[in-house]
């Protein structure tokens, strides 16, 4: 399962956390993949110094097997490095060419 995250807010960082978590916890990591891809202004909700909820949300996700990852693109567009950044986030070059690979190798594709 595929999700994004485009804008700068907690309330959909939090909705695609939750929506992967709860889907992960469903079916269980070893039988589906979760990925919430995070770019454009929605990088900004992925910084360390984030608000706590947010980063025991990111945290919780990552632990149960959600991949958290931040568009580097739209980091430099923001003027991001991977230190501004919460530990747990992976990073991919661009977040809509993740999206793009991910549909074709046939990821279902959840915008919350």
């Amino acid at each position: 399962m595929l999700l994004q995250v485009s804008e700068d807010s907690v309330d959909k960082l939090h909705l695609a956390l939750n929506n992967a978590y709860n889907a992960q916890m469903a079916f269980g990591p070893e039988n589906m993949e979760a990925e919430v891809v995070v770019f454009g202004a929605g990088v900004n909700t992925l910084k360390y110094y984030a608000p706590i909820p947010v980063a025991h949300k990111v945290k919780a996700a990552k632990y149960a097997g959600v991949r958290i990852v931040a568009c580097e693109i739209a980091m430099r567009t923001h003027k991001l490095r991977p230190s501004d950044m919460l530990p747990e986030v992976g990073y991919v070059e661009s977040g809509v060419a993740e999206l793009v690979e991910k549909q074709t190798e046939g990821w279902s594709y959840v915008r919350p």
